[in-house]
């Protein structure tokens, strides 16, 4: 599965991609300003001409704020930042020493954020930590990272119940836009679920909005949807392994466990499985592959999962074919061991 972004939107790199080896299309909405409607036409287009089927996946982002628009911000440990909401009618807070930060739907999250907890980004990349809250900011400092924070980067908050909001009035409206254009996708995918009523909940609005039935992909990202694993994967078609998140919410040391659990109960229960992110950015980043990284694929392959999902490598990525195709030439070959060993 390729994400489709920046660098890899344009019809024939598409279909080169899909020459490559791809088979799955993601859409992640949770870039508001894509054209996804767009890219997905891009992609049926890039399709056609390569003569090869694919699923098209929009990834719906849930309630969880991002980042608003801003330069990239690049900081140093222990310089301090102004979260706000712009969407609650205030002004942007002066600097006073610190650097405002805009975070649409920040204002329904005080009451959740206290002093001392933290503030994750960029899939735990970059960590900040609550210094104090005032007149609806929440004043903060960076205790880890050194990446940029950017535009679209999503929050994670490890301290709190956070309450995301499964299905979202963005969503109907990018459901309808595409249901107006008569682009219609394969598959749904649900962010940040909890229980087996926010797959059902999806599925109804899904179908509301683009009039038919689609088929529905449970992301695994948090505790609690684990607790409930298995109503979760029989409520949905298929199951997504999100490991950034989740390995934020499991810890990493109980992250690969997890993989492996939710691997076999998926294809125990006869749904389609995806392991998604963090997979080749390092060999997107440098044109080497990682040891760790081929380990990674073979892992995945070895445990049988359907689907493998790039995100970065192909988003952001001064190589996303070098990506599809190296990923491919692993599977293919770890497919290969296992039919001669098992003959199936």
């Amino acid at each position: 599965m390729a994400t489709l972004g920046p660098t890899l939107e344009k019809e024939n790199d598409i279909r080169q991609a899909i020459e490559a080896g791809v088979r799955w299309v993601r859409l992640p909405c949770g870039y508001r300003q894509r054209p996804h409607v767009e890219n997905a036409r891009a992609a049926r287009a890039a399709a056609t001409l390569a003569g090869q089927p694919i699923q098209l996946l929009l990834d719906l982002p849930s309630s969880r704020p991002r980042i608003g628009k801003m330069p990239d911000l690049n900081l140093a440990l222990g310089d301090k930042v102004i979260f706000w909401d712009p969407n609650a009618g205030g002004e942007s807070p002066k600097k006073n020493g610190a650097m405002p930060v805009p975070l649409p739907g920040l204002e329904e999250l005080l009451s959740k954020v206290a002093p001392k907890h933290h503030m994750w980004f960029c899939d735990g990349r970059l960590t900040f930590v609550v210094d104090k809250l005032k007149k609806g900011f929440v004043a903060a400092h960076l205790d880890g990272g050194s990446m940029p924070l950017k535009a679209s980067n999503a929050l994670f908050l490890p301290d709190c119940a956070s309450g995301f909001t499964v299905f979202t009035p963005q969503d109907s409206d990018l459901l309808k836009e595409f249901a107006a254009a008569g682009v219609l996708p394969d598959w749904v995918a649900l962010s940040l679920i909890t229980s087996p009523i926010d797959v059902q909940v999806g599925r109804a609005e899904a179908r509301r909005h683009l009039g038919r039935d689609v088929r529905v992909m449970a992301k695994f990202e948090t505790v609690a949807a684990l607790k409930c694993a298995d109503a979760i994967i029989a409520a949905s078609d298929a199951v997504m392994v999100a490991r950034g998140d989740l390995g934020m919410a499991v810890g990493y040391t109980r992250l690969p466990e997890v993989q492996q659990n939710l691997v076999e109960a998926a294809r125990r229960a006869g749904k389609p499985v995806v392991v998604a992110t963090q997979i080749l950015e390092g060999f997107a980043a440098t044109g080497l592959p990682q040891r760790a990284e081929l380990s990674d694929l073979s892992l995945i392959a070895r445990q049988r999962a359907d689907v493998i999902m790039l995100g970065k490598e192909t988003v952001f990525s001064p190589r996303p074919l070098e990506c599809i195709r190296l990923a491919r030439e692993v599977l293919d070959y770890e497919t290969g061991r296992f039919q001669k060993a098992y003959g199936s």
